[in-house]
């Protein structure tokens, strides 16, 4: 059997475990096979080449195979809002079905919304995940998202350069328009953060964090738009949300601490 019929017989046998379990969609680190037909909505898994590993132990199969899952389905939760339900993982050796209840250690929104729209907080995240895979003109892009009231956040930061949402009118300045992202992602060459409401309306962009960060404890190897993050999230009831330069890790911040990191080296394309 060649590898493409293979990878075929492989798609189907997911499809059918699909069925059986109720699985919302299969998870596929194997390579597209254009036109072929599954009843189960299908996501492909971009820039990974899960069969380097064809020589390797079935322990460090089995490791491998978790914490891409993990990652992927993190993505999942993130991209589709849900928080429960079944998907099929299939690897070129492998066949899994994972709880999508099981990542809720990893991230859940619903945690944060005393203090802000969950709504918001997902598509902030979908909005770095972007941010993180494509970067901005060929090169990484790393921002912060400050996300909560207002006007006690623009007590604890300034304006660096103008504002370049000044005066625009609150529909295009909506985070949950996807029309409104590029120009999101245009800003996040700028210094400093953006300021978003409890609603979803950006505020700002090019916003220096001023809150002081010397009581806040953060892993070694995070720098000052981490530091910023943390410590605003510390004295404002807010959620913070940064996508680093080097490495295109997010993390999320609440009350000065990081509560959630995902990684990123895996990209989801449906």
């Amino acid at each position: 059997m060649n590898s493409g019929e293979k990878d075929k017989t492989l798609l189907l046998s997911a499809d059918k475990l699909a069925e059986e379990v109720d699985a919302l969609a299969i998870i596929s680190f194997i390579p597209t096979i254009p036109d072929l037909e599954l009843k189960t909505p299908i996501i492909n898994i971009m820039d990974i080449h899960p069969e380097v590993l064809h020589d390797h132990s079935m322990l460090a199969l089995l490791d491998y195979c978790s914490n891409h899952v993990i990652d992927a389905v993190v993505q999942y939760r993130i991209m589709t809002k849900n928080d429960s339900g079944k998907v099929v993982a299939v690897f070129p050796y492998a066949i899994l079905i994972y709880d999508i209840d099981s990542t809720t250690d990893e991230f859940t929104a619903e945690s944060f919304a005393d203090i802000v729209n969950p709504d918001v907080v997902y598509s902030v995240l979908s909005l770095a995940l972007e941010i993180a895979h494509d970067g901005r003109e060929g090169r990484a892009v790393g921002t912060a998202f400050i996300i909560g009231d207002i006007a006690e956040l623009k007590r604890w930061s300034h304006q660096g350069v103008l504002n370049p949402y000044e005066g625009h009118p609150a529909e295009v300045r909506d985070i949950l328009v996807r029309e409104n992202w590029e120009s999101v992602k245009e800003f996040a060459q700028l210094d400093g953060a953006f300021l978003i409401g409890t609603t979803g309306i950006i505020e700002a962009a090019g916003r220096y964090l001023d809150a002081d960060g010397r009581d806040v404890e953060l892993q070694s190897g995070l720098g000052g738009r981490h530091l910023a993050a943390a410590a605003i999230t510390k004295v404002a009831p807010a959620v913070g949300v940064v996508v680093s330069e080097s490495g295109g890790i997010i993390r999320v911040f609440v009350g000065g601490k990081v509560v959630a990191q995902i990684r990123t080296d895996i990209r989801l394309m449906f």
